[in-house]
């Protein structure tokens, strides 16, 4: 069954199980359970965190199926969900929303590093390589960790990640840049190359994912990588350090056509705009 006919055979059971069908509820509770599961885990570090917020979750699901107009956009609409909970469990026990591994969650990682052989690493390769992008997604923030799953393991479009963050396309797009961007830097103090950062997700996706047997799982496309030139532009610009280079640039450039005040001038009403630009993609 390929990816067109699944998607049709979920629809078809999210139309039934609206409809008051119980063994279509069960069939999508019971399917959808392991991805849920790995998503959310993917967000807290946590097993036993996860287990509570999935059970959450999915009764959530169950209580508001019926909300859902669109049963197409199923998976943005669940993950939405779930990531609800997970704020509100941080917001709740008035932590922030960087994680820390449990001694207990680091024996099951060595349990799956011993599993996995089709990366082309060596064993202590792969556990330095994924100890260090564990650490990584442990430490930046809940949303970029969040955009980052979504994008790079859920294989979500831009689109549909807006979707979930109930926000413009754009906006997802500029968070994943930052997200991105982020993580390669935390690669990159450790002695790694930024190229590194895809073979070190998929590493992160293998061994988070719940079903086993999934080598061919960790792989994903450098596209997914991809945010767009705009995008690039306004994330660079939306950060302290781009605003100034982009401004000093800017000034440089004009300043071998233009009398030194008009380059001032042109100098403001740039660093304007690039405010602008950043405080409307905050608050779309």
């Amino acid at each position: 069954m390929d990816e067109q006919d699944d998607n049709a055979a979920l629809i078809t059971t999210v139309c039934k199980a609206q409809d008051g069908d119980r063994l279509s509820m069960t069939r999508l509770a019971e399917g959808a359970e392991k991805r849920l599961y790995s998503y959310i885990y993917r967000l807290t570090l946590d097993h036993e965190l996860t287990e509570e917020l999935l059970q959450q979750t999915l009764l959530k699901m169950v209580e508001s199926l019926g909300e859902l107009r669109a049963p197409e956009l199923f998976w943005p609409w669940l993950f939405r969900t779930a990531l609800g909970h997970v704020q509100h469990h941080f917001r709740a026990e008035k932590q922030r929303s960087r994680t820390a591994m449990s001694v207990c969650d680091r024996e099951r990682l060595r349990d799956r590093l011993a599993e996995m052989h089709e990366d082309g690493l060596t064993y202590a390769s792969r556990k330095e390589l994924l100890g260090i992008i564990f650490q990584a997604m442990s430490q930046i923030k809940l949303n970029y960790r969040n955009v980052v799953v979504l994008r790079c393991i859920e294989g979500m479009s831009y689109g549909e990640i807006a979707g979930v963050l109930n926000c413009k396309e754009l906006h997802a797009r500029v968070l994943f840049f930052r997200a991105r961007n982020a993580l390669r830097r935390q690669l990159t103090r450790r002695g790694y190359r930024e190229g590194m950062l895809l073979t070190a997700l998929g590493l992160f996706k293998l061994a988070t994912t719940q079903a086993k047997g999934v080598g061919a799982a960790g792989s994903m496309q450098a596209a997914c990588l991809d945010v767009g030139v705009l995008a690039a532009v306004v994330g660079s610009v939306g950060t302290r350090i781009g605003i100034v280079a982009a401004a000093c640039s800017g000034f440089l450039a004009a300043a071998t056509t233009l009398e030194i005040f008009l380059c001032v001038v042109a100098l403001i009403v740039f660093v304007l705009i690039c405010a602008s630009v950043t405080l409307y993609i905050e608050l779309s």
